[in-house]
């Protein structure tokens, strides 16, 4: 019995000296890009789905849809997943306990166990090459990679509802100025009217008034169901279409002149999609050298006691194989992991010529944009302010009419209306901008 013992004690041994580790396994988690560390502040925004949101900003937008993004959620689960894969590859082999017992129930002598030998052994597989190291390896960066997705689905997500609350702005800017200049348009209708009581106009001036004013109310409703489109989708991306929202808190932004080009450029390399391919072939590295390991064959140990009933003797049983490689050498995995570190390669340029075309054709789109907003602002609207003021003032003396008055402020009203709507449209391509970079574009205030 202490014989049989000591050679349980020598399994164990094999057991304790071949276990992989049995802490779990993190994975390696890539450092925030910046535009998301700007706007994350996901442990510090509550949101109550069965509250009014007085005055929504960008930042609790941002974090509520992060906060509730089902795709996020899949994507963290993923990665603990495969930090527990990583885990499990990190484990030796099992050990086996074998019993044979030979020379038993056969004829004559041998009918019973007299004559018998029984054996009882422990085997173990040994793994060669450091197939155990690298198996884990391989198995680790599967989740490195799945941090990397869930960094790109950040930036996705953040980018998307950036450009749907900006959008919503534009639309709320709108609704303010239709409202200013459908009240100061009723105010010239009433005084109208007050005139052709008094008898100094005909009242067909202020039926012609009332058609500009009707049509500044179709805009405004235009406008508000615009807005509440805008709202409804807003509220999609944050995952609480019951949620209601009063009003958005937030300014467009401007800028003086076109960042610069090639530092931006330079940046695009950093969004997290292409990123992402650093660890990509980092992995498909670590499989080749894997199936190179795997060529090598693994050697089998086996220790064990044998009772000789016949002479009642015992005597110790050693074994070790290993496969002879002459036919299956994995050569055909091997190969095959190289195929794969060439189609990521193929991959990656696919990504980053589209990445890159994305920001050429953004940055383009940005400087006409430019172009279009400084000539409304600069040119225009200072035009259309001064004819509104001529205007204004010679319809005290009598040289213009009302309705002149009311077309001119019409038009001026159009013109503000235009440069907001294009100054939001500059700032969802800042933001696209900012998506395929990752970087912020310092930008000015609206004033």
């Amino acid at each position: 019995m202490k014989k049989i013992l000591s050679v349980i004690m020598l399994g164990s041994v094999l057991l304790i000296t071949g276990c992989g580790t049995t802490e779990k396994i993190v994975s390696e988690k890539p450092m925030l890009t910046e535009i998301i560390k700007k706007y994350n502040n996901i442990d510090k925004i509550i949101s109550d789905k069965n509250k009014a949101i007085d005055s929504l900003s960008i930042i609790d937008a941002i974090n509520i849809a992060l906060k509730n993004n089902p795709e996020l959620k899949s994507l963290k689960l993923e990665i603990s997943a495969l930090e527990y894969v990583a885990f499990q590859k990190g484990l030796m082999p099992n050990p086996e306990l074998g019993i044979d017992a030979e020379n038993i129930f056969g004829t004559n002598g041998f009918s019973n166990f007299r004559q018998s030998e029984t054996t009882v052994s422990l085997s173990q597989n040994i793994l060669l090459a450091g197939k155990l190291s690298k198996n884990k390896r391989a198995s680790l960066l599967d989740a490195d990679l799945a941090a990397w997705d869930y960094e790109a689905k950040r930036l996705e997500i953040l980018t998307e509802v950036r450009k749907v609350f900006t959008g919503a702005i534009i639309i709320q800017n709108e609704i303010t100025q239709n409202n200013e200049l459908l009240k100061i348009s009723r105010e010239f209708v009433n005084n109208l009217k007050r005139r052709v009581q008094a008898g100094k106009i005909s009242p067909a001036e202020v039926s012609r008034a009332d058609i500009i004013v009707n049509l500044i109310e179709i805009d405004l409703e235009n406008s508000k169901q615009n807005f509440t489109s805008a709202l409804n989708k807003l509220k999609s991306l944050l995952g609480e279409s019951s949620l209601t929202i009063n009003n958005l808190k937030g300014d467009l932004s401007n800028i003086s002149k076109l960042p610069n080009y090639n530092r931006l450029l330079n940046l695009v390399k950093q969004n997290p999609s292409l990123k992402r391919y650093e660890k990509e072939f980092e992995k498909q590295k670590a499989v080749i050298e894997l199936e190179e390991a795997n060529a090598i064959p693994d050697l089998t140990l086996t220790v064990g006691i044998r009772r000789l009933n016949e002479t009642k003797d015992n005597t110790f049983v050693f074994g070790a194989s290993i496969p002879l490689p002459f036919f299956n050498r994995n050569q055909g995995t091997i190969e095959e992991a190289k195929v794969r570190y060439n189609k990521k390669e193929s991959e990656y340029l696919s990504v980053s010529n589209e990445l890159y075309s994305k920001f050429n054709i953004q940055f383009n789109q940005l400087k006409s944009s430019l172009a279009v907003v400084k000539k409304l602002k600069n040119e225009s609207i200072p035009i259309a302010k001064k004819a509104f003021k001529i205007i204004k003032e010679g319809n005290s003396v009598g040289k213009f009419t009302i309705l002149d008055v009311l077309d001119i402020e019409r038009t001026l009203f159009e013109l503000q209306n235009q440069y907001l709507k294009r100054l939001g449209e500059l700032n969802i391509i800042l933001i696209k901008l900012e998506g395929l970079t990752g970087s912020e574009i310092k930008k000015e205030g609206l004033k």
